[in-house]
């Protein structure tokens, strides 16, 4: 990589505050190098842009906060996602790139309700459910993860416990879809 770039799994994002007009994104990036400029999109499901550009602090991390007006809310039924572009600038010149997918949701853990999702409360009915693809074996194949989480879906599931070894980066962003 560029000695001025963003940082392997450097970007996380979390939505703070929700309501119907508004959402508050926070984007916090880990980048190396110094002097540098941050500028990140979000993109939502219909192409539309919400921009932030930052210029570099004294230490390698930057914080963004971008609203969202009218937001898509991600629900298991409406998979609504973002798209987070960001883009790394040194002299006015691209160093580096890195696009983030995620949804815009509310959650909780509350005792005596357990967990809600976007205000409603919501049960876990899941799987448990193991890396390879039956006599596939386990090597990553996009079509056969998505008939397989199709038909989980189908039968109720609305969640996921992998064993033995982690899930595949496909798997995972298959489940956000």
């Amino acid at each position: 990589k560029n000695k001025n770039s963003i940082d392997q799994w450097g970007t996380f994002i979390t939505t703070p505050f929700i309501s119907k007009k508004l959402a508050k994104v926070s984007v916090k990036t880990k980048v190396s190098g110094v002097n540098l400029t941050l500028i990140t999109k979000i993109i939502d499901g219909n192409g539309k842009k919400y921009i932030s550009k930052t210029e570099q602090s004294f230490n390698n991390e930057f914080e963004q906060n971008i609203p969202v007006k009218n937001p898509k809310l991600w629900g298991v039924e409406t998979p609504n996602l973002y798209t987070a572009i960001t883009e790394v600038y040194k002299n006015n010149q691209l160093q580096d790139v890195t696009t983030t997918r995620f949804g815009i949701r509310d959650i909780k853990f509350e005792p005596h309700k357990g967990f809600s999702l976007n205000g409603k409360i919501t049960k876990f009915k899941g799987v448990c459910l193991h890396h390879d693809l039956g006599p596939l074996g386990s090597a990553v194949n996009k079509a056969a993860l998505r008939r397989q989480l199709r038909i989980l879906k189908d039968m109720g599931a609305n969640a996921i416990r992998s064993s033995h070894n982690m899930p595949s980066m496909e798997q995972l962003e298959l489940c956000d879809e």
